[in-house]
Formats: structure tokens, C-alpha cells, sequence
């Protein structure tokens, strides 16, 4: 992600350093971090390549919170964790499951802001006993009318932003879990994390449409989710709108086999097929258009614009494949089967690297597309297994414009370190915040400016050869899973062949500049 309201990556020109607001950002580690995204002991079932049978869900709310039953006491079985164990959101996602898919199906009018929803979710137990009660995460103003766990009714009550599940019978370790939840209310903003950021969730457009983006949370606002990056799943979504709005999603359009609209409306639907965590799911509704190119090997390009926007962003948006070519050659294959951006008339002033399909919020120039577009190798394909770990998606996306100039300007990246460095390696202040486990809330801070001075200070200290090797080998080998910074650092090492822990932590992690000793790696120091 990238922020308006500070570096979103060092500048090309000499950085000028200033103090870097805390504010939503783009784009430890849990047991089995680096382990494959599924987390079950059953092979997670593939997501449905096949267009289901789609009732459109009820206008109607169900009870309210209040007034909806109670789980009883005594549970048959454990009880999943209400949280993923992720000390900087210790709410965020849930245990005792995990998830392999989502399907929302869902209508909105946008006259009236009114959401009617079903999502299914398919997945599998984890817990290693019967497990009879568990959470999903799904903010309180959307109202829950019923809870199908299986082909049974279950008995559910919010609490918050958590919605506790009791299934009619509990449920066996490494069963396979289905569970489809109705409910309806007016979607909006997430306001009940504690601590951390608040930007995110379902935000109106001033052309009457809506757009779901945020970091760290933005899919508990529209449907109920595991809701940390621990659980990364594939997912699409189906919308009902009235005739006349489109509809935008991750992934690809499917056309075939859906459902007759009601008079008056028109239906959509959106897939991804590789799993992703949950904020990087994304939905834009409006009477928006779009542009649509290929890359070399034909993978689709869908661009989709405010009322407006569309001959004012194409010069920029137009270098979309040269971008995805050039990081290509750094990073691997492009790894989603479709790309592009969304551009809504909204100025939250950030952008986020939603998979397969950035959303720009604020200003857009190409260094903040190579950074989005960066990211769907680097936090989207790769996925961090705690927020602590959050260097590994922002600190090399924000390296990216630094390789697009390199390879498009024929750009000197050392004098530009040197030149940099040189502004800040007396500010202590600069090097305070630590660019890994820097704590709750401050997680989108230096990895925009710090981070690429530490990352190209790694490059020298590795050489050429080694660096480039890292570049494209940590994506093949996490590719579709959760990895954390300690993994990184193990790979680094045996890239290099011998320990860089000491380097690495006087660059990523100290709260200090780096010794003499670390501080002008290979020929930085010349």
C-alpha cells in the first residue's frame, strides 16, 4: 500500500526526510509460518471453476445483535480462538479452521446504501479436537438473519465485530466445513479495531457508487471472514445492482450461467483463483468505464475509471504491461491470471495493492503503479504470517520504482543511495522506528523511505548475482503461502552462504544508523 500522506516509496530525486504520518497503509510469526496458505490437516478443496446456482438474498434484516440468541454455556467440543494470535490485532481472524474459499453473493442500491448478502465459505477444521463453536469477524452494522453450518441450522449471536457460530452437532478434526451466512444492513467504514489503523471498508464515492479498500481490514465491512493474513483463500463474488452501474472485482469477469436479474437490475460476477488474504479482496460499484489491454502472453488488462477519469489517467495507466514486464524480469512470472487498477473520483489519499487489480484513492503517477503492481508478487502472492512481518510486502515494493528506473532511465541506484544517506544518516530520529516488528499502528511508516536504503544496501553487501537470485527465488519458493521475516532472513543467508543476521538487523531491525561496520556495504563505501 501507499499513502499520500507520506513516502509511499524513496523518491527518484534526492529524499527530503519528514516526520511520516501513521496512517492506513497499502500495500512474530504464527506456528507453521512458511508453511503452505492452507493450514488444515486435509488438502483444502479446490475453488469452483463453475458458476453456482445463485439466489439473490433477502432486502429483509435479520435480529439484531441484541436480540439474537445466546450460544449456550457448555460447548460440545473447544472452542476456536477469537483471534489468529497476531499480537498487533489480537481480534483480527479467528481459530480452530481455516478457510479455502469465499463466494459473496450479494445486491446494493446505491439510492438507498442498503447490502442484502449470502456468503458461503468452504474450507476445514484445524482444532485437533471436536470443535463446537467458532468465530467469524463481520462488523456489527451488517446484521446476521441466519448461520448454515453444513446443511444445518446454527445458532449465532454478534458480538461486536465477532460472530459467534454454534453448529447443531460439533465438528470433527480435519472434517471439511461449510458455512453460509445471511444478513443485510448499510455497509461503511471500520471503526472497531483497536489500536493500529482505522482506513478501511466500504466507502461511498461522490459519483454515488461504492469501493471496498483498506489495510489492515477491510472485508470484515461487507462479509463475514477469517480475517487475518494467516488464512489466505480464493474468492469471488456475485452483485446485483440496478441497470446502469457496473460492477469490478479481483480477478476475472465471468458472463456465463448467471442468474436472470430481477426487472430493472443487472448481474455480475468476479473470480480469483489464487488464494489471497482477505484485505486484498476488493468491489467497486459505479457508472464507472473501462479500458482493456494484454500482456505479452495474454493475460487481460481491465482498467476501470470514475465517471470522467478515464482520458485523464491513460497516459499512465497505459504503461501497465511495460511495468508488469520490467518487474517480471526481477520478480518471476506474473502470478495472477488477469491485472489492471480501479480508479474511483475518491481521495482517501492511498492506494492499495487489492490482488490482481490495485485501487488508486488519491493522485496516480507510474512510480505508484510500479509500487502497487510490485506488490502482487511481493504481499499478495507472498503472504506475511503476522503484521510484524509487513517489511516483506512494503519495503521492497517501495525498492520497485528504484528498479523501474534502473531499467527504464538507466538510472546510478548507488549515488542515489549515497545521495540519500547522506540526508539522513545523522537524523536519528529517521532511524528510530525499526523497519521490522515496529509495533502496533506504526506498521506503514519508514518501510516507505527507510526501507529501499536498507534494501539496496542489501543488494551490495549480497552482489549482483546473489541479490537477483533473492529477488526471484523467495517468490518461488513462498509462492501461494505465509512467510515471516524470519524465514526471510534464513533465505538470505543461505543465498549467501554465510549468517547476515547481524547485517540484516543493523539494517531492519535497529533503531539506530548502522555501525561503521555495516553501514557503506561492497561499493557503497567507495
Amino acid at each position: 500500500m501507499s499513502d499520500a500522506g507520506r513516502p509511499r516509496r524513496v523518491a527518484l530525486a534526492v529524499l527530503t526526510v519528514a516526520t511520516v504520518l501513521a496512517t492506513a497503509a497499502c500495500s512474530g510469526s504464527v506456528p507453521g509460518a512458511g508453511r503452505p496458505a492452507t493450514h488444515g490437516p486435509t488438502s483444502p478443496a479446490p475453488a469452483s471453476t463453475s458458476t453456482p446456482t445463485i439466489t439473490t438474498p433477502t432486502s429483509e434484516p435479520g435480529p439484531s445483535p441484541s436480540d439474537s440468541p445466546a450460544p449456550p454455556g457448555p460447548v460440545d467440543g473447544v472452542a476456536g480462538a477469537k483471534g489468529f494470535g497476531d499480537p498487533y490485532y489480537p481480534e483480527a481472524g479467528n481459530g480452530g479452521y481455516q478457510v479455502d474459499h469465499y463466494d459473496v453473493v450479494l445486491s446494493w442500491d446505491p439510492s438507498t446504501d442498503r447490502l442484502a448478502a449470502t456468503t458461503t465459505l468452504t474450507g476445514s477444521v484445524t482444532a485437533t479436537e471436536r470443535l463446537g463453536r467458532f468465530n467469524l469477524d463481520l462488523e456489527p452494522n451488517l446484521e446476521v438473519s441466519s448461520v448454515l453450518v453444513g446443511d444445518r441450522s446454527a445458532e449465532f449471536v454478534q458480538d461486536e465485530a465477532e460472530l459467534v457460530i454454534t453448529p447443531a452437532t460439533a465438528l470433527e478434526p480435519g472434517s471439511p466445513l461449510t458455512v453460509a451466512v445471511e444478513y443485510a444492513g448499510e455497509p461503511g467504514e471500520i471503526t472497531s479495531r483497536d489500536g493500529g489503523l482505522a482506513d478501511g471498508g466500504w466507502y461511498r464515492t461522490p459519483t454515488g457508487g461504492a469501493v471496498v479498500v483498506g489495510q489492515p481490514a477491510s472485508a470484515t465491512a461487507w462479509f463475514p471472514v477469517n480475517d487475518h493474513p494467516g488464512d489466505p483463500a480464493t474468492f469471488a463474488v456475485t452483485a446485483t445492482v440496478p441497470e446502469g452501474w457496473n460492477v469490478i472485482g479481483n480477478g476475472l469477469p465471468v458472463t456465463e450461467g448467471l442468474p436472470t436479474p430481477p426487472t430493472g437490475s443487472a448481474v455480475f460476477r468476479w473470480e480469483l483463483d489464487r488464494p489471497v488474504a482477505s484485505y486484498l479482496t476488493t468491489l467497486y460499484i459505479d457508472r464507472f468505464t473501462t479500458d482493456e489491454t494484454t500482456l505479452a502472453d495474454g493475460t487481460p488488462v481491465i482498467n476501470a475509471y470514475a465517471p470522467g477519469l478515464q482520458r485523464q489517467l491513460h497516459p499512465v495507466t497505459e504503461l501497465t504491461p511495460q511495468i508488469l514486464e520490467v518487474l517480471s524480469r526481477h520478480f518471476g512470472p506474473y502470478p495472477f491470471d488477469a491485472a489492471g487498477g480501479i480508479f474511483p473520483q475518491l481521495s482517501l489519499g492511498f492506494a492499495l495493492e487489492t490482488a490482481s487489480r490495485p485501487v488508486y484513492t488519491g493522485a496516480v503517477d507510474p512510480d505508484l503503479l510500479v509500487h502497487e503492481l510490485a506488490h502482487q508478487w511481493y504481499g499478495d502472492d507472498v503472504t506475511i504470517a503476522q503484521w510484524r512481518d509487513i517489511c516483506l510486502n512494503e519495503c521492497i515494493a517501495s525498492y520497485a520504482p528504484w528498479l523501474w528506473a534502473q531499467d527504464t532511465e538507466n538510472l546510478d541506484l548507488d549515488e542515489q543511495w549515497r545521495a540519500q544517506m547522506a540526508q539522513v544518516v545523522d537524523q536519528p530520529a529517521f532511524w528510530r522506528s525499526p523497519l521490522v516488528d515496529m509495533g502496533a499502528g506504526n506498521e506503514f511508516t519508514r518501510v516507505y523511505d527507510r526501507g529501499p536504503l536498507a534494501v539496496h544496501a542489501l543488494r551490495a553487501e549480497l552482489g549482483e548475482e546473489t541479490f537477483a537470485a533473492l529477488l526471484t527465488g523467495w517468490v518461488q519458493q513462498y509462492s501461494g503461502r505465509n512467510a515471516s521475516w524470519e524465514d526471510f532472513e534464513d533465505f538470505v543467508s543461505e543465498l549467501a552462504g554465510r549468517d547476515l543476521r547481524p547485517f540484516i538487523d543493523a539494517w531492519f531491525r535497529g533503531t539506530e544508523v548502522p555501525s561503521e561496520q555495516f553501514r557503506y556495504p561492497g561499493a557503497l563505501g567507495r
